[in-house]
């Protein structure tokens, strides 16, 4: 470990989450045992969020990213600022319990792990699954008929959340690893909005190292505080990403059969929500037509933003 510095680089991703940022900061300084830096980089938040930032934590390093320019490359600029041995991706809408942190990292290097993720608790103290299977094929065609809600939709059991184990991937909201994974991956994909916690870990996994779910430090996250803003934005993101993903990770056919899946997923959900809405109001008829125009925008005419 570093003798001089910060052992652990906290960066944030923030965007018009001032309220719930400033709990999250004032939990890093209560409860943060380890030497440590924060990094909070604020995508434009038009909620004063990044003026609380410079009134209120000083000792933080803020970082105007200049746009709303997403997730991934918000925590890319924040890793390439960071001076730790170890890189922690901290969503705002969380805080920290005692020794969280010491106890994340001892465990981690007991593990050998090249990427984890702590127990996460919703904020009345309950369980929040924060491990999952992998997203693909076989999920999606569930999910294309409801099936998931019979067989799983790709999570653990809740006893599973009682032990270390070895998940197919841990949340976003999260995620610690070393700045040596860092440097050989070169941080989050850019082009990746949703499934880029997936995408990170199976690149760890990819390049020999090991995903863990640690169970002993506790985050409370609250969850959705910047999603739940834009459903139009959310359901496509949250759809054309596990393509993205596939693409990557998975075979051409694979990938060319998941396309299929989402889009009859797309197109059968614009129906019965634009139906429902004749009768009240469904934000998600309006939402699932902007997917459609999305992916067929990806599909067809190259578009990769997010």
């Amino acid at each position: 470990m570093m003798s001089n510095g910060p052992i652990i680089s906290i960066i944030i991703v923030s965007y018009a989450t001032r309220d719930i940022l400033r709990d999250c900061l004032v939990s890093i300084q209560r409860e943060a045992d380890v030497p440590h830096e924060v990094i909070v980089v604020d995508n434009s938040s038009p909620d004063g969020s990044a003026e609380m930032v410079e009134r209120e934590f000083s000792g933080v390093q803020l970082i105007r990213s200049g746009g709303n320019i997403g997730f991934s490359p918000a925590n890319n600029i924040g890793l390439q600022r960071a001076k730790g041995s170890y890189m922690l991706l901290l969503n705002p809408d969380t805080v920290l319990q005692p020794a969280a942190l010491s106890v994340w990292l001892g465990q981690h290097e007991v593990r050998g792990a090249g990427i984890s993720g702590p127990r996460l608790l919703n904020v009345d103290g309950t369980l929040q699954p924060s491990a999952w299977k992998v997203p693909g094929l076989g999920r999606a065609v569930l999910e294309l008929f409801y099936l998931h809600r019979l067989f799983g939709s790709g999570g653990y059991p809740a006893s599973a959340f009682t032990t270390d184990h070895q998940p197919g991937f841990v949340s976003g909201a999260a995620m610690l690893f070393h700045r040596k994974v860092h440097e050989r991956l070169g941080g989050l994909d850019p082009h990746m909005f949703w499934c880029e916690d997936v995408d990170f870990c199976l690149r760890v996994k990819e390049g020999g190292g090991e995903c863990w779910f640690i169970h002993g430090p506790t985050i409370v996250h609250i969850g959705g505080q910047s999603s739940q803003k834009n459903m139009d934005r959310v359901i496509s993101n949250q759809l054309i990403s596990r393509i993205k993903l596939s693409r990557v990770h998975a075979t051409w056919m694979t990938t060319t059969l998941l396309t299929v899946v989402i889009a009859l997923h797309i197109v059968s959900r614009a129906i019965a929500f634009g139906i429902v809405s004749l009768f009240r109001n469904e934000p998600r008829a309006q939402a699932y037509r902007h997917a459609w125009k999305r992916l067929w925008r990806y599909t067809f005419a190259g578009d990769r933003s997010i």
